[in-house]
């Protein structure tokens, strides 16, 4: 009896220490990419010029200035917006997580990687304004991560092996539906930008659209 309490007991030790290093490798993950998706979040927006200081600037010369400045801060706000949005979807997967491996590890770094070209992509569109290349660049970047991150989550949740193996089947396939919203919508725009460089700033702003209507056909998938 008590070499079998010993056995269990080593057995238990063992399974706690697993258990204590999966959680700790996804945790140093989670941190990684916490600070990659704030550094792309603050260089956005230093790729938008600041004024020349004048000594006395006339009324006319400020507001030139800020009309100059309507599109450098509108591509700001697309960059932002879309890392916000895959910020997102990083945290909602990292719910889920359990433990990771090198696989699963490599695929996630290309994916900040990604994710850190966002902001060079950004400046380019913001001195480029007119070249729609350059649009289709950011648009093949943001495709790029976006399936990235839907590799990831496949292969993490094929047959439960980084996740809880009662994770709700409805879940796994709304957020994977979730992940694909971006770099679906990122194909498209690069037909704008094709057909029509200057609506691409704009037809960004319709991304919110296709997060709603997931939410409301897949509804509540919190559930396990």
């Amino acid at each position: 009896m008590t070499t079998i309490k010993l056995a269990t007991n080593t057995l238990l030790n063992e399974t706690q220490e697993n258990k204590l290093a999966n959680q700790n490798s996804i945790a140093r993950l989670s941190r990684i990419a916490d600070i990659i998706f704030a550094l792309a979040m603050a260089q956005c927006f230093f790729a938008v010029d600041f004024p020349v200081k004048f000594d006395h600037p006339t009324n006319s010369q400020a507001i030139t200035f800020l009309l100059e400045q309507i599109k450098p801060l509108i591509s700001y706000i697309i960059a932002f917006v879309i890392v916000g949005f895959y910020w997102v979807d990083n945290l909602n997967q990292f719910k889920y997580y359990k433990k990771t491996d090198s696989v699963h590890s490599f695929i996630y770094l290309l994916y900040l990687m990604g994710m850190f070209l966002i902001p060079y992509c950004d400046t380019l569109v913001i001195y480029f304004p007119d070249n729609a290349l350059v649009k289709i660049c950011f648009s093949i970047n943001t495709t790029f991560i976006g399936l990235l991150s839907c590799l990831n989550w496949i292969y993490a949740t094929h047959k439960r092996r980084l996740v809880d193996y009662d994770l709700n089947h409805k879940t796994i396939i709304s957020t994977r539906w979730r992940i694909l919203i971006e770099p679906i919508f990122s194909l498209l725009t690069i037909g704008v930008a094709l057909i029509d460089q200057s609506w691409w700033e704009y037809v960004w702003f319709l991304l919110p659209i296709p997060y709603f209507l997931n939410d409301k056909i897949f509804g509540n998938s919190e559930q396990r």
